[in-house]
């Protein structure tokens, strides 16, 4: 009996102590439970059916704008009045997860304590009791307000970005110029699609194509449609400034900089404020300017000459180059952090024998342009027949000086010579006449793809730039004339 006894008491005292287990696991995960409910940055609460808060966390609370659960519950009696901002819309909610599994999203306006209005993602579930009745409602919510704004400020700047991109298509569609970029082929067709694009954005462009395909104009007219287009449009050719004055000509120079510098000077960039800087023949910067360029592009600041105080500048950057920029980078002449910078929208200029279609509509354009009429008297067909067969090495600016000296002399000046006339007499002339012409005539090409840089032209004729310079002179070959009226 005694033994029955003792086990009974073992027994119980047993029970007891896994009793006691349970009861502080029970404890433990029901303070982690109120430990992740007190801590949560989301909404959570409950609801009964008759539209009062039962429960809400401290989140809730500070989401709604009230010092705490308790001053919400008081404040809030009717939840369809004054938590809910639209009438009926606690009712159309309820509605909606009656009878449904699982949990409800929805996305609605509520109320605050102080009356002002935020924009809430809600999660809910019906809670039910074992006959299938909704008890209670379980809840959380996320304020979106923020979220809600970037996303209706972003959908109406892509309509923005929509309508005026269809306006700018309106502007060039079936066009045949605009300004001075004259085409109606297909390869000048994507080129003004392009300068649309481009237009559009902010984003660094370059430019590729050979001399004289028209490189400023399309930098202009991407400025000129652009929402910088009421400042300065800035063009630098920079295979013509002096090594020496790279630095002062594009940052400017303070005051006691340098011998001479009597007064501060402003510099490229700042002109270009605002506005948009046109880097011409980009592939001539030296490493160290590509490396302060870089500065100034990135983070606006630059410093002029001699100051220790940095200034900014904000410009749209547009660059141009005839040159393979890739080659240039491997090749070690371009840094390729400055390439990856410029080349963020590429685009590509066609040569003007790719595009022959092209060239009556740019004949009929500068006649009348060089002579100052509307309708200009039409050219003979076999100059026309040969104006269209040639390939123009120096693109639009060749088949303007080739225009131009036609109707000073009536007479066709090719690099190549085959070209058909209407007789012989063309030809005829005195050896020292004919060999007069020819050093005129290569001279004037070598001028042209050089885009009549003296010291590059000079190298490439193996003479010094003072003979180059005379010899111009004898020829007429005077760059203020002929070089001034250009297109890049």
């Amino acid at each position: 009996m005694d033994k029955l006894q003792g086990g009974t008491r073992t027994a119980m005292t047993g029970n007891v102590k896994i009793e006691q287990m349970e009861l502080r696991e029970l404890q433990e995960r029901a303070d982690r439970y109120q430990s992740i409910f007190a801590n949560s940055t989301l909404g959570i609460f409950q609801s009964s059916l008759d539209g009062r808060f039962l429960m809400a966390n401290p989140a809730f609370a500070r989401i709604l704008g009230y010092d705490d659960p308790e001053d919400l519950k008081k404040s809030i009696q009717d939840i369809e009045r004054q938590f809910y901002h639209e009438p009926g819309r606690r009712s159309e909610i309820l509605a909606a997860i009656e009878g449904r599994e699982g949990v409800s999203k929805f996305e609605t306006e509520l109320s605050r304590k102080d009356g002002s209005l935020i924009t809430c993602s809600m999660s809910i579930r019906a809670i039910v009791d074992s006959g299938g009745r909704i008890t209670h409602l379980d809840g959380f919510i996320e304020d979106v307000t923020e979220a809600k704004l970037r996303e209706k400020k972003l959908r109406e700047r892509s309509d923005e970005l929509t309508k005026e991109n269809l306006r700018l298509r309106s502007v060039f569609k079936d066009r045949y110029r605009f300004g001075e970029i004259i085409g109606k082929s297909a390869l000048m067709q994507e080129v003004y699609e392009n300068i649309i694009k481009a237009a559009g954005s902010e984003a660094a462009v370059t430019l590729y194509g050979e001399s004289g395909t028209g490189k400023e104009l399309v930098a202009r007219a991407i400025h000129e449609l652009s929402k910088r287009a009421g400042r300065e449009f800035v063009p630098v050719n920079c295979g013509a400034i002096p090594e020496n004055l790279l630095e002062r000509e594009f940052f400017g120079h303070k005051k006691g900089a340098f011998t001479g510098a009597a007064t501060d000077s402003s510099g490229l960039l700042d002109r270009a404020h605002g506005g948009t800087l046109f880097l011409d023949e980009i592939g001539e910067l030296r490493l160290d300017m590509q490396v302060k360029l870089l500065r100034a592009i990135d983070g606006g600041t630059y410093f002029p000459v001699g100051d220790s105080r940095s200034r900014r500048s904000d410009f749209r950057l547009v660059s141009a180059t005839n040159h393979n920029l890739r080659d240039l980078v491997k090749s070690g002449r371009m840094r390729e952090d400055f390439f990856f910078r410029i080349d963020i929208v590429p685009i590509d200029l066609p040569p003007l024998r790719d595009r022959r279609e092209d060239i009556p509509l740019l004949i009929d354009h500068y006649l009348g342009k060089f002579t100052g009429t509307e309708n200009p008297s039409l050219l003979p067909g076999w100059v026309l027949e040969s104006l269209y067969k040639y390939d123009y090495p120096g693109n639009v600016r060749e088949l303007q000086n080739i225009l131009r000296r036609y109707l000073a002399i009536k007479k066709l000046d090719f690099i190549v010579r085959d070209q058909p006339g209407p007789d012989s007499s063309e030809q005829e002339g005195s050896l020292a006449e004919k060999l007069k012409a020819r050093e005129k005539e290569i001279i004037e090409n070598c001028l042209v793809r050089n885009r009549w840089h003296r010291g590059r032209t000079a190298a490439s004729l193996g003479i010094d730039r003072k003979s180059l310079y005379t010899r111009m002179k004898q020829h007429g070959l005077d760059l203020p004339k002929l070089g001034r009226n250009s297109t890049t």
